[in-house]
């Protein structure tokens, strides 16, 4: 999953590769998905040369491409998207990408998101978050926040969190370089603040929603109000 396949193809190919070739009712089984929907999925993956077939018993069997020849054809896109990549980039710039909103609406989606506000700060930029609703936050994976907060400190990034009054202490991870203040203005706040680069990522982890606004204007000014609540906050403890 992590190098692009979707969930079920991802269960698939493992289980060819695990199990030899297979016929579609033995698919069902060993991959957990239902025989209504394996065989649109299946033509999606011998599209991508994942998965080959053969006949036996005058029925059609499965099985798994050698993964060198994934990896093969994998280096084969990396190699022309890199010879695209001017063009791109050009097509991209003149499209305004100094003025984009994207939205995002699944747990994949937000994890993206957090990781790019990690990746994104190669100068050790200071990031500013408030982080209204921790327990729904948590929703997106208590390791991944472990690993990203992991990551974070071992690039040496600092930040200034505040958190609302009242936050429950099982909720808060602190072993990662930050600075934490508490306010009572946020108790009904139910979203998640990230300023980053030139970014400002609204998360409402509740709806599983981001909202990213790449805009300095809007960045620089909602850094001038996280400046004021913090001014108004007290330490955390």
């Amino acid at each position: 999953m992590k190098i692009g396949l979707p969930s079920n193809q991802a269960k698939i190919y493992l289980s060819l590769l695990e199990n030899g070739p297979q016929f579609l009712q033995e698919i069902s089984r060993s991959a957990g998905i239902k025989r209504t929907t394996l065989y649109a999925i299946i033509e999606k993956m011998i599209a991508k040369d994942l998965i080959g077939v053969e006949i036996k018993r005058k029925r059609k069997r499965y099985f798994a491409v050698d993964p060198e020849h994934f990896l093969s054809r994998m280096r084969e896109q990396r190699f022309f998207l890199q010879a695209l990549m001017p063009q791109l980039k050009t097509l991209f710039e003149k499209q305004g990408a100094g003025n984009r909103v994207q939205v995002y609406d699944t747990i994949n989606g937000l994890r993206n998101i957090l990781e790019e506000i990690i990746s994104l700060n190669p100068e050790k930029e200071e990031l500013l978050t408030i982080e209204g609703d921790i327990r729904q936050a948590l929703r997106i994976g208590f390791d991944f926040w472990k690993e990203l907060l992991a990551e974070k400190k071992r690039l040496g990034i600092p930040s200034r969190t505040i958190i609302p009054s009242g936050e429950k202490e099982e909720f808060i991870i602190r072993d990662h370089k930050i600075k934490l203040r508490t306010s009572a203005f946020l108790r009904d706040f139910k979203i998640m603040l990230y300023l980053y680069a030139d970014k400002s990522a609204i998360m409402i982890p509740a709806d599983t929603l981001c909202i990213v606004i790449e805009n300095k204007k809007i960045k620089d000014a909602l850094a001038a109000l996280f400046e004021i609540i913090w001014r108004r906050s007290k330490p955390w403890r």
